[in-house]
């Protein structure tokens, strides 16, 4: 899978944690892929946290403090598009502004 956008993650019994990680595969398409076996499926529509959840559960037992976390790569790079248009619209604000 090429970009990695959340991790889903639930705990076994015996303290070991699974991980699912939900992002894009070729061609755009929407993926889920587990870290531990060969399992992985394409999402044609929402639910990614709930089948993820079920195949950590059904596969490898792990039903314990399920959650789902965006990857540290993608909030950065939101976060950097977020901050770069804030910028050009304040810039765009501030030109209209000073021209009346």
């Amino acid at each position: 899978m090429r970009g990695v956008t959340h991790h889903i993650t639930a705990t076994r019994e015996d303290g070991t944690v699974f991980e699912v990680s939900y992002g894009y595969g070729a061609r755009q398409r929407r993926m889920l892929e587990c870290l531990h076996c060969d399992w992985e499926e394409q999402i044609t529509y929402g639910g990614a946290r709930h089948k993820g959840l079920d195949h950590l559960a059904q596969a490898h037992g792990a039903v314990g403090s399920p959650t789902m976390t965006a990857d540290a790569r993608a909030r950065r790079q939101v976060m950097w598009t977020m901050t770069i248009c804030f910028l050009i619209a304040a810039v765009v604000l501030w030109w209209a502004t000073s021209r009346t």
